[in-house]
């Protein structure tokens, strides 16, 4: 029944050459020779395909939809006062690695793909697993941080729990790459069966998107939202700054992947507070840039100056 299934699907690419195959097509030809028990020809095969894919361009969706997918856009006004939005392009210094549950891959570790557009991405709960490690790393821990607790909030049951006030986007990616990784013997120092990681390449770009909604804090006094808002701010800010540029964001973050460059590009942040200067009558809320996450982490005590009738 699968060699039949697996001839079938042949049928579709028998026209072109092995070399005209994409990973799709590779992929069926793979699993056709491991049914009918050519297992050695099924490696030559993959071998073939990786030398071909070792670094590929995917062409990017050109439609309205997949623009307002890709880097989102959010309407601060119907949010909740001291509600803010974060956005900026980020450039990978090190390769991304991720693990995708496909049973039907010519590798064993195809990295993550969203179903539609079949790009490479990271998970909205990715990010926030991610940005959450990273906090920890620096010593802070919802177990016995309120700060953290409401930034992501608490495993809901049937006794309780709710919802954090951060909202993360997903990020896709235009590139893949392969990653060859080789244990080695502890006792030879030789390496021995090297395993294939489907990647995203150093030198990538991705949009990281973020939202932040007190909600909680729904008819309670400016002065304390706007306190925590900024708090809150300032500490996602420095968590950013450590998981993209230290601890990383990736699968085997620890052997350093996963990490990007210091400077990005199109950073923006704009929040919902009455009364700062707009940059213009079509954006009512005020933006604040930026280029490095250094200048990122800088931003709250700008804005807390400029609440208080500083200089911006």
């Amino acid at each position: 029944m699968s060699i039949d299934y697996f001839v079938e699907l042949e049928k579709q690419i028998s026209s072109k050459k092995p070399e005209e195959w994409n990973t799709g097509e590779s992929t069926v030809h793979y699993h056709r020779l491991i049914a009918d028990g050519k297992k050695r020809d099924a490696d030559d095969s993959r071998t073939k395909w990786s030398k071909r894919v070792s670094k590929v361009s995917i062409p990017e969706p050109e439609h309205e939809l997949w623009q307002m997918i890709a880097s989102p856009k959010v309407d601060l006004t119907y949010l909740p006062y001291a509600s803010w939005f974060l956005q900026f392009t980020f450039t990978l210094a090190k390769p991304y690695i991720s693990k995708d549950d496909n049973p039907f891959y010519i590798i064993d570790n195809p990295i993550v793909r969203d179903k539609v557009f079949q790009l490479p991405m990271v998970r909205s709960t990715s990010w926030k697993g991610n940005l959450y490690s990273a906090l920890w790393q620096l010593g802070h821990d919802k177990q016995d941080d309120e700060q953290m607790q409401r930034l992501f909030g608490e495993i809901r049951g049937e006794e309780g729990g709710r919802a954090g006030r951060l909202f993360f986007y997903p990020t896709f990616f235009t590139q893949t790459s392969l990653e060859i990784i080789n244990p080695h013997d502890r006792k030879r120092r030789v390496g021995k069966n090297p395993i294939l990681f489907e990647s995203v390449p150093a030198g990538a770009r991705g949009t990281f998107t973020l939202l932040y909604v007190p909600f909680d804090l729904i008819g309670k006094d400016e002065n304390e939202i706007q306190n925590q808002a900024l708090a809150d701010l300032q500490l996602v800010a420095e968590g950013l700054k450590e998981m993209f540029l230290t601890y990383g964001f990736s699968a085997k973050r620890t052997s350093g992947y996963g990490v990007a460059e210091e400077k990005v590009t199109n950073g923006i942040l704009t929040g919902r507070f009455p009364g700062l200067a707009a940059p213009a009558p079509t954006q009512p809320w005020p933006i604040w840039t930026f280029s490095t996450f250094a200048e990122l982490v800088d931003i709250p005590a700008k804005i807390a100056q400029q609440l208080q009738g500083g200089t911006p």
